[in-house]
Parts: C-alpha cells; sequence; structure tokens
C-alpha cells in the first residue's frame, strides 16, 4: 500500500508543480560571501573539515559516543517527532488521494408491509396484508474533475508539511545530540571542579594543622589561625553547589538517553578525557542549504503558496462525474438474473453564488499566512547568520581565553610556592602566602570553567553550521513503527 501511495504521489507531485503557478513565487534570500568572524581563526581552523553527520566522534571519547547512540536510540521526545513525521506523511498520501477517482459499493435489503383494503359485500375489510422484499447491489465511480487545481495545491501543500516535517525532525536529533553532549561535558566539568575543590580542602587542612603547631609554640598569632580556617570554610562551603551541579547534570543526561535518573553515572572523570576537535567555517550559502531549521521554514512557505493557489481555486467552479451500475430485485437468488441490471451515468457543475464572504476571506487568510511565513523564513536566515558568527566569534575568543587561564594559573602556581617557601623562611608575613594561596585556587577554577566553554563553542559553531547534516531529503520512518507496541 505504501509503494502505490509513492507511486501516485510522483505522478500526482507533477500536477501539484504545474499549478503551483497561481501562488506567489519562491523566495530568495541574498546572503554574504564570507562569515566576518571566520577572519579571526588561525589558519589551521580555516582548513578544517565541515562537521560530518557523526561529528561527536570527532571528541574521541568512547563513553560520549556510547551515550549519543543510546539518545538517539531511545530519547522519547525524539520518538515523538518520529510518530509526528508519519502523522504528516499519513496527511499526505490522504490529500493525493483526494486526486483519484473513488469507488463505492453498496448492498441493500429491504422488507415492507401494506394492508389489504378489499370490501366485501357487507362493507367489511377483507384481504391479508401485502409484504414486499427487495434486495439491490451496485457500484458507484465518482472523479472531481480538478479543472483549477483547488485538490491539487491542496496535495502540494500536505507534501511541503511532510518535507517540513522531515526537517523538523532533523533539527530534533541534532539539538538532542548537541545537548546529550553539552551534558556530558558539564557533567565532566562540575566532577573535575569538585576534584579541584577536595583536593584544594585538604591542601589548606594541611597548612592549617601546620599553623595550629606554630600557634602553639608561640610563633603566630591567633590572627592567622583565624584567617586560614575561614579561607577553609569558604572552601568547605563551595563544594555542596559543586555536588549539586554534577549531580544534576548527571539526572539531565540519563532523562536524554532515555533513562531514568537513579543510579545513573558516568566514567569519565574530567575534560582532559576529551579531545577538542577543530571545525571548519564553511560559507555562508551552505547555511541555505544545511540548516534543517531553514528548510523547515522553506518548505512551510511553499506549502502556504500551494494553500493560496487552492484558496483561489475554490472560488471557481467544480466539476464532477458520477457512474453508477447494479442489480434490484425482489429475490436475492436473482440479483444476478438478466433484467435486474440498471446503470446511469451523470455529470454536474456547480458555482457558488454567496457563502457570506468565506471564500474571499480564506484567500485573504492564505494571503497573510503565506506573507508572514515569508517574513519568519527571511528572519530565520538572518537568526543562522547570526548564530554562526555569534558561534565563530566564541570558539576563537573562548580558545584565548583559556590560554590566557592557563597563563594565569601557571603564575599564580609559581607566585604561591614562592610564597610558602618566604613565609616558612619566615621572610612573608602569613597574609602573602594566603593571598597567593586563593588566587591560586580562583585560576584553577577558571582553567576548568574556560576550557567547558571552549568545548561548548565548538558544540555550538557545530550546530549552528547545520549539525553535520549533507542536506538531502531524509527518508521517511518506516510505518511498521506504527503496528509495533509502545515500550
Amino acid at each position: 500500500m505504501r509503494s502505490f501511495s509513492r507511486a501516485v504521489s510522483a505522478v500526482s507531485l507533477i500536477a501539484i508543480t504545474l499549478s503551483a503557478c497561481a501562488g506567489y513565487p519562491p523566495a530568495k534570500v541574498e546572503v554574504p560571501g564570507t562569515f566576518d568572524a571566520a577572519a579571526a581563526f588561525d589558519a589551521a581552523a580555516t582548513t578544517a573539515p565541515a562537521p560530518d553527520k557523526e561529528w561527536w566522534s570527532r571528541f574521541g571519547n568512547a563513553e560520549l559516543s556510547q551515550l549519543v547512540e543510546e539518545a538517539r536510540a531511545s530519547n522519547h521526545d525524539l520518538k515523538a517527532t518520529v510518530a509526528r513525521i508519519l502523522q504528516a506523511e499519513a496527511q499526505s498520501f490522504a490529500a493525493q488521494g483526494a486526486l483519484l477517482p473513488s469507488l463505492d459499493a453498496g448492498f441493500s435489503a429491504s422488507r415492507s408491509e401494506r394492508q389489504g383494503q378489499t370490501l366485501d359485500t357487507d362493507g367489511n375489510v377483507v384481504g391479508a396484508n401485502r409484504v414486499t422484499t427487495s434486495y439491490g447491489a451496485n457500484l458507484r465511480a465518482s472523479y472531481q474533475l480538478d479543472v483549477f487545481g483547488q485538490q491539487r495545491n491542496s496535495a502540494g501543500a500536505a507534501n511541503q508539511r511532510f518535507e517540513s516535517s522531515l526537517y523538523n525532525g532533523v533539527t530534533v536529533e541534532i539539538t538532542l545530540i548537541s545537548n546529550t553532549v553539552t551534558t556530558y561535558l558539564q557533567a565532566l566539568s562540575a566532577r573535575e571542579r569538585l576534584e579541584l575543590a577536595e583536593r584544594r580542602l585538604k591542601n589548606a587542612e594541611t597548612i592549617l594543622q601546620l599553623l595550629e603547631t606554630q600557634r602553639r609554640i608561640g610563633t603566630i598569632s591567633d590572627l592567622e589561625l583565624a584567617q586560614q580556617r575561614s579561607a577553609i570554610a569558604n572552601q568547605r562551603a563551595t563544594i555542596p553547589a559543586l555536588r549539586l551541579s554534577e549531580r544534576q547534570s548527571l539526572n539531565a543526561l540519563a532523562v536524554l538517553v532515555g533513562r531514568a535518573p537513579e543510579g545513573f553515572t558516568i566514567t569519565g572523570r574530567t575534560l582532559a578525557d576529551v579531545k577538542l576537535p577543530e571545525v571548519g567555517a564553511g560559507i555562508p550559502s551552505d547555511l541555505l542549504e544545511r540548516r534543517p531549521d531553514l528548510r523547515t521554514a522553506e518548505a512551510n512557505l511553499k506549502a502556504a503558496n500551494f494553500d493560496l493557489a487552492a484558496s483561489k481555486a475554490a472560488r471557481l467552479p467544480s466539476f464532477s462525474l458520477t457512474a453508477q451500475g447494479g442489480s434490484s430485485s425482489n429475490l436475492i437468488s436473482e440479483l444476478l438474473n438478466p433484467g435486474t441490471f440498471f446503470w446511469s451515468l451523470g455529470g454536474s457543475a456547480a458555482q457558488s453564488l454567496f457563502a457570506g464572504g468565506r471564500l474571499y476571506n480564506q484567500e485573504r487568510g492564505a494571503k497573510a499566512n503565506y506573507r508572514a511565513l515569508l517574513e519568519t523564513y527571511r528572519q530565520s536566515v538572518l537568526n543562522a547568520l547570526r548564530d554562526t558568527e555569534n558561534a565563530l566569534t566564541a570558539v576563537s575568543e573562548n580558545g584565548r581565553q583559556y590560554t590566557l587561564a592557563q597563563e594565569a594559573y601557571a603564575q599564580a602556581e609559581y607566585a604561591y610556592k614562592l610564597a610558602e617557601l618566604r613565609y616558612r623562611a619566615g621572610a612573608e608575613p602569613f597574609q602573602t602566602m594566603l593571598t597567593a594561596q586563593n588566587n591560586v585556587f580562583q585560576t584553577q577554577e577558571s582553567v576548568v570553567q574556560s576550557g567547558l566553554t571552549r568545548f561548548t563553542a565548538v558544540i555550538g559553531l557545530t550546530q549552528a553550521l547545520g549539525g553535520g547534516w549533507d542536506g538531502a531529503t531524509p527518508e521517511a520512518p518506516p510505518m511498521a513503527l506504527l503496528s509495533q507496541n509502545p515500550t
């Protein structure tokens, strides 16, 4: 049945395309030749490959790749999107079925009774009631001549909405993958920051023990001891928030892959377990073909164009043909006997003379809808250009920020070692060492956070460039999915 529907679809779309001229021409949007932010890339980045369909594998983490595949197979939002694609496909086939003749078969049986009306000589009613039984069988064919293309354009609109649902499915999948990768990295970042905080706390507690010893022998005052205890208390206060962040990231990741949060965890420990891939910028015109959200907006615009043509045709006369044949008899056994057959042919034409402005306003609404979707499409193109420019800038600037954060940490760590040595030698006050210690903690935290933003910038750029989609219209999911029991 599905192959037959596809064959009908292929034939009918030729007629649909020819009848679409009653609407508006397709939208054309000019885009710049290059991205401004691409100039900030270094030579290696400008020659880097564009994202491919399995771009997440370039992060070089087997656990991440496994989670992405699990999300693609088990995420319930994605499954709901697949079901809506099948719904749109069924609606498209149903609309195309209106282009073909319809054939109906019928069978009828009836029994009626009529009282006798004969009078005898005394004026009494005599005679038995008369019971009549009749049977009938017939075939009826009808066909609406789509002279002005109303049905063809309605079918074209339904087909474009089906295509739009396919592109939207790609968008949902790309968003799901991006969220899965991002959430996994967020969990690693929170876990790394938590481990750093716990190590810093142990180091601070070791210093506190040294200070307590020095206080007992009288070489320092209570002030230095109180300052270190305050620093330890502040460090301890950061740990619950980091544990919460880690747990929330793990819970979010579990839901993305279609699992319950209870008992869910990952084996990765730090962002060092993941490689940072390079992503090529490409050219702006590629976005029109490789961004599924733009293709969705374009398909919706084409559907509105078909709707407009159909609304115009609805105001014109309609023509239909009917043919009927069958047999009628008082005995069911004689339905196929000669003399019981009948047939008829007919045609009709109709023109709406007054509909209270309904048809006129339907056409006005279709025009307004087309204009709205045209502006939506143009705005979507501008948004795509903005997203890509922002993502390119973020990749470049976050890379610089990460390099500077690493340098700041290296210098702070060196300063802290010098301050600690000078303090132990009695050449520096405790406050100098405490300040150096806090600087190390802060710069180390900045390295981890800037490392995460560097990864998320690459993910954002990948998503802005179309998430590795090649631009080809995806295949519809198999109809067999509808017959499966939900699990």
